[in-house]
């Protein structure tokens, strides 16, 4: 049995800056680590306990963020364009995944950045995708998934190889120090070229800022006047 764990695979979308004519520049060129992706690690490990998780990631910057997690060995994805679209990103990890011998459960962070990903990721390897996971734990000869559901939380027990999304509920509370980190750039990282030629894309048809409307801003120097001009304000907006 082999769990996956993906990490740093999607562009932080702050990093975007619109212009006014509507183009799109980038502050930053590769993939970041997801607010998710530490917890993605931790349930792959919990999948399997005692058998290190393969670590899936972009081919980009710092690779060490698993293996300073207890990952062994991970796997880099060379190739694949910084803006690709999310069902070329689901398509080149779905090829990496494929190339890892018997791997029965994949997790990855259920990003905000990119919130296709999972369930494409899922389609493409042909596994029911489970989203919103908080932990597993094995059960026999499979694996119980704990989930978000509604105000509360619902076990699911699954029998065949799955895709995990998590959704971290809390920041990494114990992150690794600089002497694990140094040590874990040690490890071994294989590098492997994306297959996505046959993936969908969308085509943009354009991008604008969304409408918004100026704040009014009250003096509250004199806070009489600052009251009076704020209800006056809600009246012609009909509030009042």
């Amino acid at each position: 049995m082999t769990c996956v764990a993906v990490f740093k695979w999607a562009m932080n979308p702050k990093d975007e800056r619109l212009g006014v004519d509507g183009s799109i520049k980038w502050a930053a060129d590769r993939p970041e680590v997801g607010d998710d992706d530490h917890a993605a690690i931790q349930v792959a490990q919990d999948a399997n306990p005692g058998e290190p998780a393969v670590g899936v990631t972009m081919a980009s910057g710092e690779m060490a963020f698993g293996a300073a997690r207890g990952i062994e060995n991970t796997i880099a994805i060379e190739g694949l364009d910084a803006l690709a679209q999310p069902t070329e990103i689901a398509a080149a990890l779905a090829s990496a995944i494929k190339g890892i011998e018997g791997v029965t459960a994949v997790s990855i962070g259920d990003c905000a950045w990119q919130p296709m990903v999972p369930s494409l990721l899922a389609a493409n390897l042909g596994w029911p995708c489970i989203l919103a996971v908080d932990a597993v734990r094995p059960e026999g000869d499979g694996l119980v998934v704990t989930r978000r559901f509604g105000s509360g939380t619902q076990d699911i027990a699954v029998s065949g190889p799955v895709v995990m999304a998590v959704a971290a509920r809390r920041e990494e509370e114990n992150k690794p120090g600089m002497r694990a980190i140094l040590t874990a750039r040690k490890k071994p990282v294989e590098k492997v070229n994306a297959q996505a030629d046959n993936a969908s894309v969308f085509e943009v048809s354009g991008v604008h800022e969304p409408e918004a409307r100026a704040s009014k801003i009250f003096d509250g120097s004199d806070p009489e006047a600052a009251v009076s001009q704020l209800v006056s304000a809600l009246q012609s907006e009909g509030v009042l």
